[in-house]
């Protein structure tokens, strides 16, 4: 169901660690913390879709300095790309921002 799981950072900015999760068609998921040992996370609710071009997905923490936990994404020519977090859970980045060329000589982000 899932080509991805990122997780263990606050992405909606109500202190608990949130999962994000990519489907097959490049959808991106949000899975809220809540706290509950038995069950640890909401209901899933919809990003955005269009993240199946990139092969790599990792939330990297607070790249940018605002207390928000960002993602970073790797497209499948090797261009790092930086989304912003924004705090909110129903639009948790902002538009893409272009960070360099070459991340393809690595196997993995994290």
């Amino acid at each position: 169901m899932y080509t991805q799981l990122i997780g263990s950072a606050d992405i909606t900015g109500d202190g608990r660690p949130d999962l994000l999760a990519r489907d097959t068609t490049g959808v991106l998921w949000l899975y809220k913390g809540n706290n509950n040992a038995t069950n640890p996370f909401d209901a899933r609710t919809r990003v955005s879709s269009g993240w199946k071009t990139y092969n790599q997905l990792s939330i990297v923490g607070d790249l940018t300095g605002d207390n928000r936990a960002d993602l970073v994404a790797r497209d499948t020519t090797g261009v790092l790309w930086l989304h912003k977090g924004t705090g909110n859970p129903t639009d948790p980045f902002d538009a893409r921002t272009r960070v360099s060329s070459g991340w393809n000589t690595y196997n993995r982000l994290l």
